[in-house]
């Protein structure tokens, strides 16, 4: 890996200028770099168009399996941000679906699903046949008598993530899924994220906590494919064909956005930019850099902890921008 000096915090139009230049790739975090729960980031709308003027290409990449591509579309359209392709966004539910060809699982194939409409709505784009999910008897309180606790013996596969409807009757059926036949049956988590930001300052469970905590009560490890895995980012440059020298990728997350793109050598190791509008703060930066300073120097980190360090930093996508027209 390589070994990083100081993040470059992003503090003149020169600094900006250079990253534009540096990339021509530009993949993008949302929650919390793009928005916050509902909320467009003041200039983001800036920022992209700035970005297609000077020709660049723009991925939007996600951990969040909850809504589909078109969904997210739908949701762009609504921010006020027009022109986002379907295939310009990657969410851990496609990347599920994918996963699941790579694995020789068929169109065709029923699908236990602990999550969101997002995961079975991708599911179904690519003809697969998705049990649980929504069904809303899993909304009912626990009934050992359930029928879904019966489980489908045809199911090949388990994709778990996001979902604001995690409740026992959701775990106690997806358990049996999970331990059935010799835990033979393949469980994918569609991402470990602890947390992200929400609205009014707020910090929600993220789909991590969800798949994470059915891996513990089963007993049993997951295939994952959010970030920071390298089945995502394989996925992405190799659907996309983007040169990954020539990538950065910006989110608000250490331990998901900046190590993906190090772990993928974004920009052969200095591909990453983190966002301070989100998750993390300066104090966690400087933690990271500088263990047990309380100095705002930063300094280098050593081992593991190499991968979470980001090549630049900036308050906000806000501050980009307005570095770029000062």
């Amino acid at each position: 890996m390589t070994v990083k000096s100081n993040p470059v915090c992003l503090s003149s139009r020169k600094d900006a200028e250079r990253v534009v230049e540096l990339f021509d790739n530009f993949l993008l975090d949302c929650d919390g770099v793009i928005w916050l729960s509902e909320t467009l980031i003041e200039g983001v709308a800036d920022f992209l168009r700035y970005l297609q003027l000077h020709k660049k290409n723009i991925a939007f990449v996600t951990n969040n399996s909850s809504k589909s591509r078109q969904s997210y579309v739908e949701k762009f359209r609504f921010l006020g941000i027009h022109g986002i392709e379907k295939e310009q966004i990657y969410t851990t539910g496609y990347s599920a679906v994918l996963e699941l060809r790579k694995m020789g699982i068929h169109p065709g194939s029923k699908i236990w699903v602990l999550g969101d409409s997002g995961i079975e709505d991708e599911l179904a784009d690519e003809g697969y046949i998705a049990l649980g999910g929504s069904n809303p008897l899993l909304d009912q309180p626990w009934n050992p008598k359930n029928p879904l606790l019966k489980v489908d013996p045809e199911v090949k596969a388990v994709i778990a993530g996001s979902t604001n409807d995690f409740n026992f009757m959701r775990i106690t059926t997806t358990l049996q899924y999970l331990v059935y036949d010799n835990k033979k049956i393949p469980y994918i988590g569609t991402n470990g994220d602890r947390n992200y930001p929400g609205p009014d300052g707020l910090t929600l469970p993220a789909g991590g906590s969800i798949v994470e905590y059915m891996s513990y009560c089963s007993n049993r490890p997951y295939i994952d494919v959010g970030k920071p895995s390298k089945t995502f980012a394989d996925v992405i440059f190799y659907d996309t064909n983007f040169d990954r020298s020539k990538s950065i990728m910006i989110g608000d997350t250490l331990s998901s956005d900046i190590k993906f793109g190090n772990d993928a050598d974004l920009g052969n190791g200095h591909g990453t930019m983190l966002v301070l509008s989100g998750v993390t703060t300066i104090n966690e930066l400087e933690q990271l850099i500088s263990p047990g300073s309380s100095s705002s120097h930063l300094h280098k980190a050593q081992g593991q902890d190499q991968a979470l360090i980001p090549q630049f930093f900036v308050d906000s996508l806000t501050k980009f921008y307005n570095l770029l027209q000062s």
